[in-house]
């Protein structure tokens, strides 16, 4: 229990009761509306008016994006390699790199504009286009989220600052240029074009005015604007994050890359990744799958689910025991905390080993790769001890957007390749890796977990 004199934090770190909390949304409600930065969403909406926008909001996560993300997530990761093999020394760019990637993951399935991968160090930060202007508030949402808006139309500001209101102003031009386009073509009986935008502006207008269905009032132009930016936020900053870990752990980690290149050369035969196809190859690339669970494990961005009890005092079970809860007080099944509980992870809870996730369905595993292969699965870890795109109701929509991207992008990176970190003068491998790790674990939370100092981390990529 964290004490202050605005309100208590009560932090969980048992599985159950954290489970129990995220069973009882109505009871646990969110506590903050930061991201209600361009319009209301479903990540800030509460009680029947988040239902009404979960509901409106969910139609764009379904397979056919899964299989766009797929393609362009492998276009832009084989883009990306293609780029870091041309640096012979090196490069430090692992972390900025991946922000780039996802960035175009995003805006391909979202809006379909395919951009040509380029290290965020060659990019322009003019913010003319919806990709530049998206990346610069992303970059600078703290800043964004506390300070009001009109502070950045202030005339006398320094060029940083009036570059942030720049992209703030085209980002929100943008996305009513595309809600306006797409009522048009509704209104002439026009197909729509695809894009988030449109798969929200006609969910929305069907639900609200469908015949024999129930009928919930249709998003409007703010709300549609709010839950773009949501999408955006959470869709990139997370991804990227764990991208950008997960690489530099793969880095550190050899063993680790030739156990996941050994499950994609089997199951992904053919060099040329225009011929992966999604529906096969994805749910068999367990092993990649499990690379993800486990950066997420102990390195997931959001250190904690923050849950709010309202002007009512509630109890939570934990164990045989029942915790009375004062009113106002914050609830925080805390991540790092579950995370880590020997009790569910093993004495070596605090290791990074992606194989804890996989287990062989026979007492007698197979010495024919394609056998073993086959007799794996992933395990299911106890309900409420592995929480990283939430639990319950309001767990994260974009769950599977996430694994399709992350598995596409290892299959792009790693099928035919290997990466080591660049060797100080005289200095042995196994040292060169030992630095590398230290740059993933000198890490610190400011609106999200990440690396202090990725740049320090310089790899080298090489075929196999």
């Amino acid at each position: 229990m964290l004490v202050t004199p605005d309100r208590n934090w009560l932090y969980i770190g048992e599985a159950e009761a954290a489970n129990d909390v995220f069973s009882r949304g109505r009871e646990f409600g969110r506590p903050v509306d930061a991201l209600n930065v361009f319009g209301p969403n479903v990540s800030t909406a509460e009680g029947a008016e988040w239902q009404r926008q979960r509901k409106l909001t969910a139609t764009p996560f379904n397979e056919s994006k899964s299989r766009l993300v797929w393609g362009e997530a492998l276009r832009q990761a084989s883009d990306m390699r293609r780029s870091w093999l041309q640096c012979k020394d090196g490069l430090n760019t692992t972390s900025d790199d991946t922000r780039t990637l996802a960035l175009h993951v995003l805006a391909y399935a979202a809006f379909q504009r395919s951009y040509p991968f380029r290290s965020m160090s060659h990019q322009s930060s003019h913010p003319s286009t919806y990709r530049d202007s998206i990346s610069i508030i992303l970059k600078n949402i703290l800043v964004i989220i506390v300070l009001p808006a009109a502070t950045f139309r202030i005339p006398f500001l320094p060029q940083r600052s009036k570059q942030i209101g720049a992209a703030v102003t085209n980002f929100q031009k943008y996305m009513q240029e595309q809600v306006l386009e797409e009522k048009d073509l509704m209104a002439q009986g026009k197909q729509g074009s695809g894009t988030l935008i449109s798969n929200l502006v006609r969910a929305s207008e069907e639900q609200g005015t469908g015949h024999g269905k129930p009928r919930f009032k249709p998003l409007s132009d703010e709300e549609i604007l709010g839950n773009i930016f949501v999408f955006n936020f959470a869709g990139h900053d997370t991804t990227a994050i764990s991208l950008a870990y997960s690489v530099l752990l793969l880095v550190a980690h050899p063993e680790v890359q030739e156990w996941i290149a050994e499950e994609l050369r089997f199951y992904l035969p053919g060099a040329n990744s225009e011929e992966w196809d999604y529906e096969h190859a994805f749910p068999k690339l367990q092993r990649c799958l499990a690379v993800l669970l486990e950066t997420l494990r102990l390195y997931n961005p959001l250190p904690g689910v923050p849950k709010y009890t309202g002007s009512q005092p509630r109890t939570i079970n934990v164990g045989s025991k029942s915790i009375d809860i004062p009113a106002n007080t914050l609830v925080v099944p805390h991540l790092m905390s579950l995370h880590v509980q020997p009790r569910y992870w093993g004495h070596d809870s605090l290791t990074w080993r992606p194989s804890r996730w996989i287990v062989n369905e026979t007492s007698t595993p197979s010495s024919d790769i394609g056998t073993c292969l086959g007799q794996e699965k992933l395990i299911v870890p106890k309900k409420g001890s592995f929480i990283a795109w939430s639990e319950g109701a309001r767990n994260c929509p974009g769950k599977k957007f996430a694994q399709v991207e992350f598995v596409a992008t290892m299959a792009a990176l790693f099928h035919d390749f290997y990466a080591e970190p660049v060797r100080q003068s005289g200095e042995p491998l196994s040292v060169a890796r030992d630095r590398v790790l230290n740059v993933v674990k000198n890490s610190n939370v400011e609106l999200l977990l990440q690396m202090r100092n990725p740049d320090d981390a310089s790899v080298r990529w090489f075929p196999r």
